[in-house]
């Protein structure tokens, strides 16, 4: 039975780098239509942009895109992070914020790059609920003060799943 779970975790790797290899192949995302003032053109020749990475909280930066944040920089793409709240469930909100920079020292990605949030109405939790419009809302705010280009966000934790479908179905 381990063998089938192993398979299946493959699977969905190798579907993710080949996801993310033809996202970056492209000038544009296809999937978008074209609105003038969401993609801008990309810059000279290169195929750089201006990539926004979506987390609930601290740790999740460094837990689960950590990979995906190297492998971007390596291509020459400019991280921007966005934490949707302190990670204070435990009482730990600013020592987890410090963590955050510090992993991002790490990344390579400079603290002007770095926004975390401490809404009220987005406060870490298990029995904390988001409002979808309220992150679709922040989200965009950081689209166009930032100029991305593309937008990375994701969650693993059951409570969290419903955060982030704001950011792409509002």
């Amino acid at each position: 039975m381990a063998w089938l779970c192993m398979l299946f975790a493959a699977g969905a790797v190798l579907l993710w780098a080949i996801s993310l290899g033809r996202i970056l192949s492209f000038p544009a995302p296809s999937c978008l239509p074209p609105v003038p003032g969401f993609l801008p053109p990309l810059r000279g020749d290169r195929r750089s942009r201006n990539v926004l990475l979506v987390v609930a909280h601290p740790d999740d930066e460094s837990m689960f895109f950590a990979p995906t944040i190297l492998f971007l920089k390596s291509k020459g793409h400019s991280i921007h992070v966005l934490c949707m709240s302190q990670g204070n469930a435990d009482g730990l909100g600013t020592t987890r914020k410090e963590e955050l920079y510090h992993a991002c020292d790490s990344l390579k990605i400079p603290h002007e790059q770095v926004k975390i949030l401490d809404h009220p109405k987005l406060q870490d939790g298990f029995h904390e609920k988001w409002d979808h419009g309220l992150l679709a809302e922040l989200t965009m705010e950081h689209v166009q003060l930032w100029a991305i280009d593309m937008v990375v966000a994701t969650s693993w934790k059951p409570y969290e799943l419903s955060k982030f479908s704001a950011i792409f179905f509002s």
